[in-house]
């Protein structure tokens, strides 16, 4: 059996798995474009399972690294908006944040 692996780059919060997830699936599917149809300014939130479901990251911009890539932090685009619509998504549903908004480095096995 091959395992493949996935490393993305992803602004945004680490939450305590919820022990229902159907509220937040239904705020995800909720979530509305901008006029027009456009993605909002600061970007729709993302759901990324890690694991098994041990760890779930809410991220508004992600980015995919490359086996043997590099990439400075700093170079990474920060909006505050990306912060601001996490915070507003986590907050009315009681989601606990252990760390973030920030830009978080995720390996995960596929």
């Amino acid at each position: 059996m091959s395992v493949s692996h996935s490393v993305y780059a992803v602004y945004g919060v680490v939450v305590e798995p919820p022990g229902d997830c159907g509220p937040l699936h239904a705020a995800l599917e909720a979530q509305t474009p901008a006029a027009g149809g456009a993605v909002p300014e600061s970007g729709p939130v993302h759901l990324f399972t890690i694991g098994d479901s041990q760890h779930l990251i809410l991220g508004t911009a992600y980015e995919a690294l490359e086996p043997n890539e590099y990439r400075p932090v700093n170079t990474l685009p920060c909006d505050p908006a990306w912060g601001s619509a996490l915070l507003t998504l986590t907050r009315p549903l009681g989601l606990r944040v252990h760390a973030g908004p920030a830009w978080l480095l995720v390996h995960d096995l596929n």
